[in-house]
């Protein structure tokens, strides 16, 4: 049977570079989990809501959803567009609690949204941070209360950017048992 592994997925247009930065952070993150890049998924009908000039997180996650063959493994599907959540006016990212898939948009992770230069490797160092801390949903871990652990909720940018890029010493145990759990009951 074949191994668990994270798949990124590009949902509608993503910058190839980063797709291939993100693979490699979290190749690194998540060691020994393999990290593959699928073919990109279009953008779902019906997400975008003109009132508000967004688009709705729930269509990115279902069609993720319904790509879904190997329930084994980790979806990370990555846009460039801006998302929203019921409740909420913006998300940097979402996930299904101990499910199979979750999204991160990188519209509001670039420093040009702020008004600042693009800067990649800040670009790069937010979405891997959301990256991580979606991910770390589909593996169970909820929402760590330490600034400076990426399972910290990220409420604006300057959250985002305080925070590191791994697992505190109180999640990092959870992360590896889950994965290894995860790993155990799909042999």
């Amino acid at each position: 049977m074949e191994e668990i592994r994270i798949v990124l997925v590009p949902l509608g247009e993503t910058e190839k570079n980063l797709l291939e930065k993100l693979k490699d952070e979290l190749g690194l993150i998540f060691h020994p989990l393999q990290v593959t890049i699928s073919d990109a998924v279009p953008i779902p009908k019906g997400a975008y809501d003109s009132n508000r000039r967004q688009y709705h997180s729930s269509p990115f996650l279902e069609a993720l959803r319904k790509r879904v063959a190997d329930k084994r493994s980790k979806f990370l599907g990555i846009t460039s567009l801006d998302l929203f959540t019921n409740g909420l006016n913006f998300i940097f990212g979402q996930a299904i609690m101990d499910g199979e898939v979750c999204v991160i948009s990188t519209h509001r992770l670039r420093p040009e949204f702020y008004g600042q230069p693009y800067n990649e490797k800040i670009f790069v160092e937010r979405s891997t941070k959301e990256a991580v801390h979606e991910l770390g949903h589909s593996f169970s871990l909820k929402h760590c209360p330490n600034p400076r652990c990426v399972m910290y909720f990220s409420n604006h940018i300057m959250d985002t950017d305080r925070k590191g890029k791994s697992f505190c010493e109180k999640c990092q145990p959870l992360i590896t048992e889950n994965i290894n759990l995860t790993r155990r009951i799909n042999r």
